[in-house]
């Protein structure tokens, strides 16, 4: 009977023991512990940016018209009209051509011209020949004395001198359409339309257009990223399609918000971004991601924003003591942006930040990453993250 009693004895405390280990009251022997994964102190850069979109269009566009100036066709422009007819006589352009400042790219047959030049030098010199001789029938009315003479001489002079005034004009419009019957280029750029062929009279519009040298994107900033935007401020454009990467600068910033702004229901503004050096290989209409730098510091103390707590002016970092345990240091920030922060005081070159903990390991060795929960915070979050804008940070080491 005592056997019994023993045995059932043993029984219970071996469940109970199984109870308690199930449920975490025995320790198996392995002590948890805390792993906080740090990032170090680094000479950097650290640069806050607007990111945007849009396409490359040339700086300038140039239309070309026989008889005429060159005109802007990127200020919305119309093309000048002619009565005249011009019968295509050369057609040195192509499309595609690269053309320095200067260069002649068609002519028109001015043989009709000539003619009627020709026509309006001996008009001129008949309308002299009339002005002297009615100068000389002035004169001699003045030394007549008489009035009526006098009257209708100088009658004559001034109708003589219209003539003559007439004459000139004449001579000098034949002699500027003449010289319109050669288009040359008014800037070095690249042809991208050639309207006309030998043999045939040019249209009324467009004989050629040129493209200057030289890209620009206009894209749309949003009206929260607008404040911060500059004219001057420096740019880095990509262009996927042609595999570069071309520094620029914002050119302009428009007053007014985009036509298309009411529709989406978010108000943005044109921002027109010149590009400096572009490649050969860029085209017009070719996309384009643009990043405007609003903000930036070089050659600075940088850690990732994540290793931040506090509030602007009374921030702090977690760094590890020589017990493997985090401890406070006060530090002074400059410049912070979503990914990094520029360190001005309280760290140096090298130390190493906490940026986040790795949750409990145990026996079995199984490691589940984790950040802070709670107690560590940047602007605009209750612990690590936070609400910056885009940026990028550059280590110089």
């Amino acid at each position: 009977m005592k056997l019994k009693v023993l045995a059932v004895v043993a029984l219970g405390a071996v469940g109970i023991a199984a109870i308690v280990f199930a449920l975490g009251g025995v320790s198996t022997g392995s002590a948890s512990t805390t792993d906080y994964l740090t990032s170090s102190v680094t000479t950097g850069d650290v640069t806050n940016d607007v990111a945007a979109t849009g396409s490359l269009e040339p700086q300038a566009q140039y239309g070309l018209v026989f008889g005429n100036d060159p005109y802007l066709l990127s200020s919305g422009a119309t093309a000048p009209s002619s009565t005249t007819t011009w019968p295509v006589k050369d057609v040195k352009a192509a499309v595609g051509a690269t053309v320095a400042k200067g260069d002649l790219l068609a002519t028109a047959d001015t043989a009709s011209l000539k003619r009627d030049l020709a026509a309006a030098k001996n008009d001129l010199a008949s309308a002299a020949v009339s002005l002297r001789a009615a100068n000389t029938s002035l004169s001699d009315a003045n030394d007549a004395d008489v009035t009526a003479q006098i009257r209708q001489a100088k009658i004559g002079v001034y109708n003589a001198r219209n003539q003559v005034a007439t004459a000139k004009q004449k001579v000098v419009d034949l002699q500027t359409q003449i010289k319109g019957a050669s288009l040359v280029a008014p800037v070095a750029g690249t042809v991208t339309a050639v309207n006309i062929t030998p043999g045939f009279d040019a249209p009324s519009g467009d004989a050629i257009v040129i493209d200057a040298t030289g890209f620009q994107v206009t894209t749309d900033v949003v009206e929260s990223d607008l404040v911060d935007v500059k004219v001057g401020q420096t740019a880095s454009i990509s262009v996927s399609a042609a595999d570069a990467t071309i520094d620029g600068t914002v050119a302009s910033i428009s007053p007014t918000a985009s036509s298309d702004s009411s529709g989406s229901g978010v108000v943005s503004y044109p921002v027109v971004i010149t590009l400096t050096d572009a490649p050969a290989t860029l085209r017009s209409g070719m996309s384009a991601d643009v990043t405007i730098t609003i903000a930036s510091a070089t050659n600075v103390l940088t850690v990732p924003a994540a290793a931040l707590r506090g509030t602007t002016g009374d921030y702090s970092v977690l760094i590890l003591g020589a017990d493997g345990q985090p401890q406070s240091q006060t530090v002074d920030v400059g410049l912070v942006t979503n990914t990094s922060a520029e360190i001005k005081s309280g760290l140096t070159e090298g130390q190493a930040v906490v940026t986040g903990t790795s949750s409990a390991r145990t026996g079995a060795g199984t490691t589940v990453t984790g950040g802070f929960g709670g107690g560590v915070a940047i602007p605009g979050s209750g612990g690590f993250g936070g609400n910056f804008r885009p940026g990028r940070t550059t280590n110089g080491n």
